[in-house]
């Protein structure tokens, strides 16, 4: 049970033109991959020259210009795709590995141990820290709706000179669209689908863009509704009630925003974000074994467990942004506040039902309920300038964060009627973090430059820890306390990089930088100690990006190794209560490979190849106080990360006719074998840790557009229905292990059409 409370020059050598074969084999930087800012053309298949902007590292910058490795998704993709969640498209993205829906469930290049601690990534809405950077706020995946987005980017690495706490492993940032103060525009989306052995789901996305006054201000909104088609079959395991498709999912939301600009050299932009996400049951299923993935059941998409188990989440985000151009410098301001919410229910009738069942007569289910809420306000203020020496950014940032895990067991009898609530349990904390940091670029000579850049940071916790216990339940989690606990560090985080523009468009670069979590507090309980540290990383890289063969090949290499000190990890007390500690070493490193090739007018043929070796360098801990602590030996490897993955993708073009075209495309995602979480001390010895099997999933889609901007989609997902796990939990070894399957195989069809 979870209780505790981030100026080149011409000409073209000889390594430009021998990386060319080396990768024309189409595992380059994909077209999916390569997304423009909101004002700058796109590349294509028919126009291969044009220019990439991303603003990944706070500069808007050509994709190959930045000195760091950067994967991006456009919205277009997402929305034309079916890929609404993180979930969908994660496989697309170099390094990016997922095992739940929340965003402590995200890593990049193996970071993560698993289990409940601190988020190893950061999420970012246009420069505007979401959620918590600590485990205490048990932040929720934004999953934002692609009707208000304009790409998404994903930084891999640590990024902790630029993005503060919690990004050992890089970030993943919301890039949202900007009002235009020049043209009235509108776009609709309607979309049906349906899923093979389940029901039928829908969409409806709306936007509008109006130019109030021209020129000066301009205003955008958009929303929209969508309902998820459903697939898993649930009997109560009480009462034998059937109930066919029930994990039923809907979410809507909506944004809109201001742009203003008031003098020519002044652009300030207000935003804001509301969505909401409802699920009826949920769409997790129980395994055999650790090692037999078919369920429970005869049917892999069915599950026996307690119907009734609804979640809610929603968040809100709201931001201001203003950039003065001052002609040598220019002054970013970004303030943001964000509050996430949700209120999962989860079903501990297994682990607890039989125990308290001696004392509580008429027991039926045992429900625990988890609140998190995140509230957090932040605000930065950058200068930044350029000129034929160096480049240069110097910048502030405070943020404040208030956040709570309410948790309450409820016990039910068989009628579904409350008999007690032994265990109430709370952590409110508050973290603040006011940071200073800068980067300066030097042009050494002509092509050659040296990025330098750090980061002073203190940061505070304060952490109220509450439990109330009655009956029997304060021999089981204690008795009924309160107390508080305070905590306090001061990181620096630093970043070298040497970059060489070999030509124009082809960059060779270094990259040697650092990241931390912060550390923090736990709930109060028998040999749990009040506070573990920060843990840090350092990366280390060589990378060649580039565009070459008039831009009819693009290309993104990384070679790294990531050395990962004093990791944070989940532990068990005497009395089942999980804690956050500290101890051992690992090690990450890898080969990562994207890029695009266009052999053929109107064709493109887009995919990336990584290769990922996340281990342990010493062994973990052994527990203490009578509790119990994950196992993991020397050169065992960190959860969720597959040795290999690999997506390779097609997209064609073809005339159909004067203002008529079509597009076909397909492509096939592979992710490796991946090991689950570290066994904890007391189930190792009887059971083996999970390692979940690889899969293999295949897209399709085709389309037709007219220039008057109707067009229509088709979309198949999953289409051989591979019935694949997408991650698995075991609960530290000490209940029947429990998971997700990818969705069967999803056909659609989405209508839009825009002006």
């Amino acid at each position: 049970m979870q209780t505790n409370t981030t100026g080149a020059f011409r000409r073209r050598s000889a390594l430009a033109l021998a990386l060319a074969p080396i990768l024309s084999s189409g595992l380059a930087l994909g077209a999916h991959a390569q997304t423009a800012a909101p004002d700058a053309p796109q590349a294509s298949a028919d126009d291969p020259g044009e220019t990439i902007i991303v603003t990944a590292l706070k500069t808007s910058q050509r994709l190959i210009d930045v000195p760091a490795p950067v994967s991006a998704i456009s919205a277009s993709t997402l929305t034309q795709q079916n890929l609404p969640s993180i979930r969908d498209y994660f496989n697309r993205v170099p390094g990016l590995q997922y095992a739940g829906q929340a965003v402590r469930s995200l890593s990049l290049r193996g970071i993560t141990t698993g289990g409940a601690t601190n988020p190893t990534l950061a999420v970012l809405v246009d420069d505007v820290p979401f959620g918590s950077a600590t485990a205490n706020g048990d932040t929720d995946i934004p999953d934002f709706d692609p009707a208000i987005l304009s790409r998404i980017e994903v930084l891999r690495g640590p990024q902790g000179t630029l993005y503060g706490a919690s990004s050992l492993g890089g970030i993943i940032k919301y890039v949202t669209q900007d009002p235009s103060t020049t043209q009235l525009s509108g776009r609709v989306e309607a979309g049906v689908s349906t899923v093979a052995h389940g029901g039928q789901g829908n969409s409806l996305r709306g936007s509008l863009n109006v130019p109030l006054i021209k020129d000066r201000v301009g205003l955008s909104v958009s929303g929209f509704y969508r309902r998820d088609p459903a697939w898993v079959d649930n009997t109560d395991s009480n009462t034998g009630q059937f109930l066919a498709n029930a994990n039923h999912q809907r979410q809507w939301g909506g944004r809109a925003a201001l742009l203003l600009r008031p003098v020519d050299n002044l652009t300030i932009t207000l935003s804001a974000i509301r969505q909401r996400l409802r699920t009826e049951n949920s769409g997790l299923v129980d395994f055999k074994s650790d090692t037999d993935w078919n369920s429970v059941n005869a049917d892999p998409y069915s599950v026996t467990r307690v119907l009734g188990q609804p979640s809610r989440s929603q968040f809100d985000v709201y931001s201001a942004r203003a950039v003065l151009d001052l002609g040598k410098v220019q002054v970013t301001s970004v303030t943001g506040w964000n509050v996430n919410e949700s209120v999962p229910y989860q079903d501990l009738t297994s682990i607890f039902g039989g125990l308290l069942g001696r004392y509580y007569d008429g027991l039926s289910s045992v429900f625990l309920t988890n609140s998190h809420r995140a509230a957090r306000f932040s605000q930065e203020l950058r200068l930044s300038g350029s000129g034929t020496a160096l480049d240069w950014m110097l910048g502030g940032f405070y943020s404040v964060e208030h956040a709570n895990i309410a948790q309450t067991m409820l016990l039910m009898n068989a009628s579904g009627s409350l008999i007690d609530t032994p265990y109430v349990g709370a952590g409110p904390s508050t973290y603040r973090e006011l940071a200073a940091f800068g980067t300066v670029t030097g042009h050494l000579a002509p092509g050659l430059d040296l990025q330098v850049g750090g980061r002073y940071a203190h940061n505070k916790q304060d952490n109220l820890s509450t439990v109330a216990t009655t009956g029997v339940a304060q021999y089981i989690f204690g008795f009924s306390s309160s107390e508080e606990h305070r905590t306090s560090d001061s990181p620096f985080t630093w970043l070298v990089s040497p970059s060489w523009h070999i030509t124009p468009d082809v960059m060779v670069y270094a990259r040697v930088a650092n990241g931390y979590r912060p550390g923090g507090t736990n709930t109060l309980a028998d040999g749990v100690p009040g506070t573990y540290r920060s843990d840090r990383v350092v990366n280390y890289e060589a990378s060649a990006k580039g565009s070459v063969l008039d831009g009819k090949l693009d290309f993104d290499l990384s070679v790294f190794q990531i050395d990962w000190s004093r990791i944070q990890l989940q532990n068990t007390s005497a009395n089942e209560l999980t804690f956050t500690t500290n101890g051992a070493k690992a090690r990450s490193r890898g080969v990562e490979l994207a890029g695009t090739v266009r052999p053929w007018k109107g064709g493109a043929i887009s995919g990336n190849a990584t290769f990922t070796d996340a281990v342990l360098t010493q062994a973990l801990p052994a527990a203490t106080d009578g509790g119990s602590a994950l196992v993991g030996a020397k050169g065992d490897r960190l959860p969720n990360s597959a040795r290999f993955t690999a997506n390779i993708g097609l997209d064609q073009k073809v005339p159909l006719g004067e203002g008529v075209s079509g597009s076909l495309g397909v492509n096939y995602a592979w992710t490796g074998k991946r090991p689950g979480d570290f066994l904890n001390s007391l189930a190792a010895a009887g059971r083996k840790r999970q390692m979940l099997p690889s899969y293999g999933q295949l897209d399709v889609r085709a389309g037709v557009t007219l220039d008057a901007g109707w067009s229509v989609n088709i979309f198949a997902r999953n289409l051989t229905d591979e019935r694949a796990v997408l991650y698995a939990i075991n609960r530290n070894g000490t209940t029947a292990p429990y998971g997700r399957y990818i969705p069967p195989r999803t056909v659609g069809v989405q209508f839009a059409g825009s002006f």
